[in-house]
């Protein structure tokens, strides 16, 4: 019996290891809709000033996450595609090069969720220095 379960906790090891953040185990998204182009407009223009993300709830992370997904701004492995949030108009031309001092504020981060909302988060927030000024 013992053998078993030393070969059944191997292999969820072993599967947990290897599995990408964008399959069923790590995809936050899975089984929820797919998001309109208005909602996704809506999300950005309705983002809170000052979000602070040890004030707010996992399901909005992942939220904040299946969005940057649906706008095909992140994918599943964590990696940011600059050149559809700017299709969003969200950012000005000139502000790439600040974007890597979020990728490299949240570089370290392993959950997918908090990931996401924390770059989500840190665009949004290098949006609001000029929208919100």
């Amino acid at each position: 019996m013992s053998d078993q379960l030393l070969s059944l906790l191997l292999s969820v090891f072993l599967l947990y290891g290897y599995a990408h953040s964008n399959t069923a185990i790590f995809n936050p998204c899975r089984g929820q809709k797919f998001t309109t182009p208005e909602e996704q407009r809506a999300f950005l223009d309705n983002w809170l000033k000052n979000l602070e993300g040890r004030d707010l709830d996992r399901t909005f992370k992942c939220y904040a996450t299946c969005m940057l997904f649906d706008m095909n701004i992140m994918d599943g492995s964590g990696e940011l595609h600059m050149e559809k949030y700017l299709e969003t108009e969200a950012l000005e031309k000139s502000w790439p090069k600040s974007v890597a001092n979020c990728r490299y504020e949240f570089a370290d981060e392993m959950d997918i969720c908090e990931y996401g909302f924390g770059m989500a988060n840190c665009l949004m927030s290098l949006r609001a220095a000029t929208t919100w000024e």
